[in-house]
């Protein structure tokens, strides 16, 4: 143990020790980021830390703690406390717990828990936690189309004070095969006419989806139709639940973390950095740094296969660093671009053409700008013309095609069922190192003869 860690177990005994002896504190600290506080506090605290808080505060919090954290909190809560917790949760938010955990702990609590709360939980768990029936929740508001707008007033305001619904921003109307026919808010439920019947007032829902759709895919829906809540319907219309916007806001934030992990060339680390083992972190990226290393093999090999060409000028020699850099800062832009357009929903494989023509007025543009800036810069280092020419012709060609490469790999990786991501900023940067110097030496060849 360093004398850093025997420093954090000190501070977070003295702390937990205070919150023992102090009530009031203990009420102050169950209105602060827990989980922010069980990441940075050693695993042997995190149980004592929770013991203190108030259930429906621990409840809140252990759906939303990752799963390595979770699981060190979990065996230090007592059985009675932990089926109690459990049952007072949301059934979407249970299934988030229930996610989280190891087998044998999802074992044990589906033993513990009521059968009633069980069975409102098993239809969530049939769905992939990353997909819109994993992700919905089934406790919402639902009433018969033929109702008249009086019952389901009546009726709704019921069951809301027996706190029947997880979301009652809006109510479903269903026929008789309890398949969705339309939707209202409660706002406008209230304001409507008493005698109406609810199909009368009820409009169409403005999109919905099925409930293996992928949770990424419903985010965009939600926030491409500003919706509070998205309907989830199975192949023949029948309601099973709704997505509430703040799922959605989790996927989001869940979903940019791991893209922008992906662009690092990272694989998805679950944990929080500081609850994360280093041996995880090392094995997450150890395997990207050889490829990215091996991929490099090729661009010594370009350089080497040259050798007689920068023997005879040195100066073209001076220059690769930059060709190196330009073009692969350009490729990155280009992919990035194109990958942020694929997933918001802006661009598709359909746009491919579009694209190119895009890029390449883009890219030529860019080189035309770029070009006499270098020629100069070149010429100032070296007082060598045809090596300023070399390096003016060279990335105006290397921008083109570094462009287009970049805007075409997002789109061919997508096609084939991969997630244009993974296209990462050090895979395009060393690709286009590749590209770059080729048509550097290429040109340098040419024009030298």
């Amino acid at each position: 143990m360093t004398v850093e860690n025997v420093k954090t177990r000190l501070e977070a005994e003295e702390i937990i020790e205070r919150i023992e002896a102090d009530e009031d504190l203990r009420l102050l600290v169950s209105k602060i980021d827990i989980p922010y506080i069980l990441e940075r506090i050693p695993r042997e605290d995190r149980g004592r830390l929770i013991r203190l808080l108030p259930d429906e505060v621990a409840g809140r919090i252990l759906p939303k703690l990752p799963s390595e954290i979770l699981e060190s909190v979990v065996v230090e809560i007592e059985r009675e406390r932990l089926i109690k917790i459990a049952t007072s949760l949301p059934a979407d938010e249970l299934s988030d717990l229930f996610n989280k955990l190891p087998f044998h702990w999802k074992k044990k609590l589906s033993k513990w828990l009521p059968t009633w709360k069980l069975n409102e939980v098993k239809p969530l768990l049939a769905y992939p936690p990353d997909t819109a029936g994993g992700l919905m929740t089934n406790r919402i508001p639902i009433f018969f189309e033929g109702l008249e707008v009086d019952k389901v007033i009546k009726e709704f305001t019921v069951r809301l004070k027996f706190d029947e619904y997880d979301t009652s921003h809006y109510i479903y109307a269903v026929d008789s095969d309890e398949k969705l026919k339309g939707v209202i808010s409660s706002k406008e439920l209230l304001l409507s006419p008493r005698d109406k019947k609810l199909r009368d007032v009820v409009a169409s829902p403005l999109a919905v989806v099925k409930p293996g759709t992928d949770q990424e895919e419903a985010a965009r829906i939600v926030a491409r139709y500003d919706l509070i809540e998205l309907p989830v319907v199975d192949d023949k219309g029948k309601l099973l639940g709704a997505i509430t916007v703040d799922d959605v806001i989790d996927v989001i934030v869940k979903e940019s973390g791991e893209d922008l992990l992906k662009l690092a060339a990272t694989v998805k680390v679950t944990a929080p950095y500081l609850a994360a083992k280093i041996t995880d972190l090392v094995k997450k990226r150890v395997l990207w740094l050889i490829m990215l290393c091996l991929v490099e093999v090729v661009v010594a090999f370009i350089i080497s296969s040259f050798e007689k060409v920068i023997s005879a000028t040195i100066a073209l020699a001076f220059f690769i660093p930059l060709i190196s850099s330009t073009g692969g800062n350009s490729g990155v832009q280009t992919s990035t671009l194109v990958i942020r357009g694929l997933a918001v929903g802006e661009l598709s494989l359909r746009d491919l053409l579009r694209i190119l023509v895009k890029e390449s007025m883009v890219s030529t543009l860019l080189g035309l700008v770029i070009s006499p800036f270098l020629f100069a810069l070149s010429f100032a280092v070296t007082f060598q013309l045809w090596v300023s020419i070399i390096l003016a012709l060279a990335i105006i060609i290397i921008i083109f095609v570094v462009n287009l490469m970049g805007g075409i790999m997002p789109l061919f990786v997508a096609k084939i069922g991969i997630d244009p991501a993974t296209i990462s900023a050090p895979l395009v940067t060393t690709v286009a190192d590749a590209i770059g110097l080729t048509i550097y030496f290429l040109v340098a060849v040419l024009v030298l003869g």
